[in-house]
């Protein structure tokens, strides 16, 4: 009986043995599978951008091209049209619209740059720009022919030398080598004037713009003037100007190449 007691302790032990030994075999396997996928896991993450920086730079990208693609303020749709003065003695100010800088005759044309609160800006010459009231200024201007603007020149400075409007257009340092040196020279913001014997030259960025002949005895050419005033008149032609300034019972001719 005792025999048999042993056997069945001892067979009872081996029996446990082999179960603590299949529950150590099951727990290495199971830990050694974690093991393996978390390492499969890891090579997966590895293969993957670490963070979305590729993706939200893309995304930025794309708005940023939105924004800039965004259209800008419109412009001024008079920029870069040209204007006339309508009104002689029309006096152009700085950019404080106070301070005066210029006065400008009737008919001169000049390119406007903007317009803003009753006032446009005009590109006087290539370096000085100037304000004037919108009031002071016009779009538009009836035209008669070159020929019908010489011809009334030559109504009103019936003595004027026809080969002196040759010079009109020319580069001054040219005249001057075939005029001679003038007699005086005077300059304001805008154009230089260079007298000679019984006229004298307007220069405007180095470039002879207008011939002026003063003290004209009053006359009225036979053209319809494109404005006429009691201080002036003016004629427009296809590429120049006349320009009539009366004063004290005598007159400033002018003829001016656009």
């Amino acid at each position: 009986m005792k025999e048999e007691v042993r056997a069945s302790r001892a067979a009872s032990r081996k029996r446990k043995r082999l179960w603590q030994t299949a529950t150590v075999i099951a727990l290495i396997a199971s830990l050694v599978g974690v093991i393996a996928f978390a390492a499969l896991m890891d090579t997966k993450n590895s293969a993957l951008p670490e963070t979305d920086d590729i993706a939200t730079e893309s995304v930025n990208n794309e708005s940023e091209a939105t924004e800039g693609d965004e259209p800008e303020a419109e412009a001024d749709e008079s920029a870069g049209t040209y204007v006339y003065i309508a009104a002689p003695y029309t006096k152009v100010f700085a950019d404080d619209r106070a301070t005066v800088i210029y006065e400008a005759d009737l008919g001169d044309r000049f390119e406007q740059l903007e317009a803003v609160s009753g006032f446009v800006k005009l590109q006087l010459n290539e370096r000085t720009t100037g304000w004037v009231t919108e009031a002071q200024v016009t779009g538009e201007a009836t035209s008669v022919s070159d020929d019908d603007v010489t011809a009334a020149w030559k109504t009103v400075v019936p003595t004027a030398d026809a080969a002196t409007i040759e010079v009109l257009g020319q580069d001054i340092d040219s005249v001057r080598a075939t005029l001679g040196t003038p007699k005086a020279v005077q300059r304001d913001q805008v154009n230089e004037y260079h007298f000679y014997d019984g006229f004298f030259l307007m220069v405007r960025d180095q470039q002879v713009r207008a011939i002026d002949w003063d003290r004209q005895a009053v006359a009225t050419p036979d053209v319809t003037a494109t404005s006429s005033q009691n201080a002036g008149s003016w004629y427009e032609g296809e590429t120049r100007q006349l320009k009539l300034f009366p004063y004290d019972g005598v007159m400033r001719v002018r003829l001016e190449q656009k």
